[in-house]
């Protein structure tokens, strides 16, 4: 079940994020690269977005973050975009995906940006199966090699 994200989710929400970076090869690096983990509230909210959990019984098997990049165009921007890799495969990425952009269209947002890297294939598909379209580089995340938008206009 998708569920918002309160600061009582903030230490399971990180040992999360380490399984994940870990089970890609990488260091999770909240005080760095990843220190957004720790301003969800400033960050996620007050741009207009969101971040949410997903969770089955009480465990963190997924997670989404919607954040406005671009308020004068209505440009929001998909964020920690996961789901466990024993979870892959089930349909949890493109439930996640699908309420995530019913949200940005009901804030009025007409655009979704994302940046992720070639390695992650099956979070490719996902984005590929909403219409997301590669797009010149627009942001500074110097990790990220493929970049996308979808327009939501109703």
């Amino acid at each position: 079940m998708l569920q918002r994200y309160f600061r009582s989710d903030q230490e399971q929400l990180e040992e999360f994020m380490k399984i994940m970076y870990d089970s890609r090869g990488y260091v999770f690096d909240p005080d760095g690269s990843h220190s957004d983990i720790r301003s969800i509230e400033l960050l996620y909210f007050e741009t207009g977005g969101g971040f949410w959990l997903l969770k089955e019984g009480h465990s963190v098997i997924g997670t989404i973050g919607l954040k406005g990049i671009d308020s004068e165009n209505r440009i929001g921007e998909i964020k920690r975009f996961f789901v466990l890799p024993e979870y892959q495969d089930k349909g949890y990425g493109k439930n996640m995906m699908s309420q995530i952009i019913e949200f940005a269209r009901q804030c009025g947002l007409i655009k979704l940006r994302l940046d992720t890297e070639k390695q992650s294939y099956k979070a490719m598909s996902v984005f590929r199966s909403f219409g997301f379209y590669e797009i010149p580089k627009y942001n500074d995340n110097d990790t990220a090699e493929i970049f996308m938008e979808l327009s939501i206009v109703s």
